[in-house]
C-alpha cells in the first residue's frame, strides 16, 4: 500500500560547513548592526517598557473611563505624568538654582559669616579634632581655609559638574521615556499576546506566570520605591522650604536619591534637625523633628507592604534584586534587578521542585 512519504533531502542539497558558516556570520553581523543602531535609544526604550507596565493599571482605568478610547486615555496619562514629573523637578530645580547662586553671591562678597563650632565636636571619635580645627579655622579666616583645601574643592567640584551633567541627560532621557511609554500603551494588548507567545516558546508551560511575575514587580517596585522615595523627598523639601532650611532644594533632591537607591533619607534628615535646633527656635525645631521623623520612615512601614503586593516570591529576594541591580547598573537596575532576581527564583524552585508536588506556580491576586 503506497504511504506518502516526504523524501529527505539528498546530501548534495544539504548545506555544507563553509555555507552554514556564512549564513551564521550573516545573521550575526545582522544582529549586531541592528543593536549598534539601537544603542542610543536601548536605554530611553527600557525606561519606557518598564514606566508603560507601572501606568497600565491607571491606562486601563483611563480608558475604560473614556469608553473604549485608547489613543486619548494614553494621551492624557501621558500629559499627567509629566506633570507630575515637571512640576515638583521644576520647582525643587530652580530652588537649588536659587540656592547656589545665593552661594556664590556670599563669597565673592566675602559676606559669608560661618559661627565657631560647639566644644563637642572636638570629642567626637576619629573625625571630631580634624573637623573641630578645620571649623575653627572657617570661623575666622574662610578665604584661607578654602585655599588650604583647593585641591579637595575642585575635586569635589568637578564631581559636583559631572553628577550635574549626568543628571540633566538622565532627566532628558526620563521624559523622552515617558513619551515612549505614551506611544506603547495604546498598543499594550498586541504586544503583550506577543510577550506571551515568545514566553511560552522559551519556557514552555510557565512563560505566562514569568510575564506576570515581571510585570507585577516591576509595578510594585516603581510604587514601593520610587513612588515612596518621590514622596519622601515632596514632603521633606515642603519641611526645608516652611523653616527655609539653606539649600532646600539641593537637599530635597538628596533625600530623592538615597531613598532610591535604598540607603534612606536619615542620612540627609539627621544633620538637616541638628542644624535647626542650633539655628531656630525651640518649637520650630520640635514641630520640625515631630514632621521629618515620620517623613523618613515612611519607606519602612511601606515598602514592604507596596513592593511584595501580590507577589510570592521571598522579600529578601526582591531586596536583594534591588540593591545588587542598584549598584550594577545605576538607577534602571532598580528594576532589573529585582524582575531578574524573582524570575531565576521562580525558575530554580520549579526545577527542584518535586514531580508530585501539588503546588503550582499560579501568582496571588
Amino acid at each position: 500500500m503506497p504511504t506518502n512519504q516526504t523524501p529527505s533531502p539528498s546530501p548534495s542539497s544539504r548545506p555544507g560547513p563553509l555555507e552554514l558558516a556564512i549564513k551564521l556570520g550573516l545573521i550575526v553581523l545582522l544582529i549586531l548592526l541592528c543593536f549598534q543602531i539601537m544603542a542610543p535609544f536601548l536605554l530611553p526604550v527600557l525606561w519606557g517598557i518598564i514606566l508603560a507596565i507601572a501606568l497600565y493599571g491607571g491606562f486601563t482605568k483611563i480608558s475604560h473611563w473614556l469608553h473604549g478610547h485608547q489613543n486619548w486615555a494614553a494621551a492624557l496619562i501621558t500629559v499627567l505624568t509629566l506633570i507630575l514629573l515637571l512640576g515638583p523637578v521644576g520647582i525643587l530645580a530652580a530652588k537649588l538654582v536659587e540656592n547656589l547662586q545665593d552661594v556664590a553671591n556670599q563669597l565673592q562678597s566675602g559676606a559669608i559669616e560661618i559661627p565657631a563650632p560647639p566644644p563637642v565636636v572636638n570629642g567626637w571619635p576619629f573625625i571630631g579634632e580634624p573637623l573641630y580645627s578645620f571649623w575653627t579655622l572657617a570661623a575666622t579666616d574662610l578665604e584661607y581655609a578654602i585655599s588650604e583645601q583647593a585641591s579637595y574643592l575642585e575635586n569635589a567640584g568637578r564631581w559636583v559638574l559631572d553628577l550635574a551633567a549626568g543628571l540633566g541627560g538622565g532627566f532628558l532621557q526620563f521624559l523622552f521615556a515617558v513619551l515612549i511609554a505614551g506611544l506603547l500603551l495604546p498598543n499594550a494588548p498586541s504586544a503583550r499576546s506577543a510577550i506571551f507567545a515568545f514566553a511560552d516558546k522559551v519556557t514552555e508551560k510557565n512563560g505566562a506566570y514569568l510575564v506576570n511575575l515581571a510585570g507585577a514587580t516591576i509595578r510594585n517596585v516603581a510604587l514601593g520605591i520610587m513612588g515612596i522615595a518621590l514622596l519622601q523627598a515632596l514632603l521633606s523639601g515642603m519641611a526645608f522650604l516652611a523653616i527655609e532650611v539653606p539649600a532646600a532644594g539641593l537637599l530635597a533632591f538628596l533625600v530623592l536619591l538615597f531613598s532610591a537607591v535604598q540607603i534612606g533619607p536619615l542620612i540627609v534628615v539627621v544633620p538637616v534637625i541638628a542644624y535647626v535646633f542650633w539655628t531656630a527656635e525651640l518649637l520650630t525645631a520640635i514641630l520640625f523633628t515631630a514632621w521629618i521623623i515620620p517623613v523618613s520612615f515612611l519607606d519602612t512601614l511601606l515598602k514592604p507592604i507596596l513592593v511584595s503586593r501580590g507577589l510570592d516570591t521571598p522579600m529578601i529576594v526582591i531586596f536583594v534584586g534591588v540593591i545588587g541591580g542598584t549598584l550594577s547598573f545605576g538607577i534602571v537596575g532598580l528594576f532589573v534587578g529585582p524582575v531578574a532576581l524573582g524570575i531565576g527564583y521562580k525558575i530554580l524552585t520549579e526545577w527542584t521542585r518535586r514531580e508530585d508536588d501539588p503546588s503550582d506556580l499560579e501568582p496571588r491576586d
